[in-house]
């Protein structure tokens, strides 16, 4: 199931390189739920992206998703707040969350070294 969580609008401002006279970005969490073997009921979430680009008369729609990416909702919805702060695009979307995942895994193999 694909529900929308939120939406950026980039306005002229923001787009002084770029031919566009607006785009706007919106987010969703991805939930998929399986049974397994033992009617056990798993849930994960993912993440897609969704770009409107708008060129004069003409609009141009790119998207991105990440499936299965956490079976934890509160982790989900972390990583899509972050990208919507900074402004994520589908083409940006693999190596934001790699790059999140990596400094969380740093972070904490640095707390389990400490203690």
């Amino acid at each position: 199931m694909k529900k929308f969580y939120a939406g950026v609008v980039l306005e002229d401002s923001e787009l002084a390189e770029s031919k566009s006279n607006r785009i706007e970005l919106e987010y969703y969490k991805i939930s998929k739920t399986r049974k397994t073997n033992f009617a056990k009921v798993n849930k994960t979430y993912g993440i897609e992206i969704v770009k409107k680009e708008y060129l004069g008369n003409k609009r141009k729609k790119e998207k991105n998703n990440l499936c299965n990416l956490t079976s934890n909702e509160k982790i989900a919805n972390n990583l899509l707040d972050i990208l919507k702060e900074n402004k994520v695009t589908p083409i940006g979307l693999e190596d934001t969350v790699r790059d999140l995942f990596k400094e969380s895994e740093i972070r904490c193999d640095k707390m389990l070294t400490e203690n």
